[in-house]
């Protein structure tokens, strides 16, 4: 990276501004039980709030490239951070269910920014290896973002209830929007035909039959499939089935998180030492073994936080090598890493949307769901690896 993004606090600011999203999206989880009996819904119903979230959070990652080519990277985050802190404080004082689903909606929107424009920005200023270790660094964040949103909002959520979590976040987002302001703009130069509509749809879809970047992030995208479909669904395993309270499912949710961080350490340090494919292909085994250890234990009734949470982990060290790998070796031939990176994040995002979706449609009380979730996964991971080294 830069010299000026490598230095402290800017890289902190851009750790912060890569999981914008991802801290504002967890955060509320403890607080999921809560909003259920709050709107006499189902816990399901109120997990759903999560998916209608990563929808918002795929679809935002396609206005942002225009905007960030149009306006610059520093204007780009500065319109998703005020529609976030506009859904975050609908979210607050929501009256109803479907007035709660929509804020969440609006609060994505805003949100995407962070990891569209931080990905963005690495691309501005990197390459092949360069790139997937800045990406690494980077995606450390991911090793405590996670579980340090789910026990700040467990911690909240005992003590302020589900809408203290998005007075919260609404705080949080006028923070880290100031802290942003100290960044430097990495774009090279301004296009003022960005938000041309005729362009527009020719540069995305030209994107978009490109099989190199598409099977890429849709690779990446099976990986945050995986970690968002634990996000959903371990509230009410933990919580209902185990027995935690909310503080103690976010204090076991740090658990997981870990295993990001120990993965992101694992990825930089072979990102120069050993071809792409080997590391996604690395992640892959690593993190089917810890499911497949998971699974067995589910399987015969042994559910309980040291079954549910270390096996996690060790999946999670095996995914930030896939993630991050995939994610930079696919933006490393684009000359357009703007529009190519909000492609990218869309596939990786919308990938993980639809996998919470049909996980909601699936009986939501066994505990069989998560490990049968896991499984198609890396049916579909492994599927997608055979046909990037065919395509290479």
């Amino acid at each position: 990276m830069s010299s000026e993004l490598i230095k402290f606090p800017k890289i902190l600011i851009l750790l912060l501004l890569f999981t914008f999203a991802t801290f504002l999206g967890v955060l509320f989880t403890p607080a999921i039980p809560q909003i259920a009996k709050q709107f006499n819904v189902s816990s399901a119903m109120a997990g759903s709030t999560m998916s209608i979230f990563l929808i918002g959070y795929a679809l935002g990652q396609l206005p942002y490239g225009p905007l960030a080519n149009r306006f610059g990277r520093k204007k780009a985050i500065t319109i998703g951070a005020l529609i976030a802190f506009i859904g975050t404080l609908i979210a607050f004082s929501a009256t109803s269910f479907w007035l709660l689903c929509v804020a969440r909606f609006i609060q994505a929107l805003g949100a995407s920014v962070g990891l569209k424009v931080g990905f963005t920005m690495v691309g501005d200023l990197h390459v092949g290896d360069a790139a997937t270790k800045a990406l690494a660094t980077l995606s450390m964040a991911f090793g405590f973002m996670p579980g340090l949103a789910a026990a700040i909002g467990g911690i909240v959520t005992v003590l302020a209830g589900w809408r203290g979590c998005f007075l919260f976040l609404a705080i949080y987002t006028v923070g880290l929007w100031l802290l942003t302001q100290s960044l430097p703009e990495t774009a090279k130069e301004l296009h003022k035909d960005a938000m041309d509509l005729k362009k527009i749809g020719p540069n995305y879809l030209r994107q978009f039959k490109d099989p190199f970047v598409v099977l890429h992030a849709f690779l990446a995208g099976l990986t945050t499939t995986a970690i968002y479909i634990f996000v959903t669904l371990s509230p009410s395993i933990a919580i209902e089935r185990i027995g935690l309270t909310p503080a103690q499912f976010g204090l076991w949710s740090l658990v997981p998180s870990l295993g990001l961080f120990f993965g992101a350490m694992t990825s930089r340090g072979m990102s120069s030492k050993l071809n792409p494919r080997i590391n996604m292909l690395s992640g892959m085994l690593l993190s089917l073994i810890a499911a497949a250890i998971l699974s067995l234990f589910f399987a015969n009734g042994y559910v309980n936080v040291w079954t549910l949470f270390l096996p996690t982990c060790a999946m999670y060290i095996g995914f930030n090598l896939i993630w991050s790998s995939a994610l930079a070796h696919g933006l490393s031939e684009s000359k357009d890493k703007s529009n190519t990176s909000a492609v990218m994040q869309f596939i990786n995002v919308g990938t993980a949307t639809v996998g919470v979706l049909l996980t909601e449609v699936l009986p939501p009380t066994t505990t069989m769901l998560y490990p049968a979730a896991l499984g198609i996964l890396f049916i579909l991971m492994f599927a997608t690896w055979l046909k990037l080294k065919a395509h290479h």
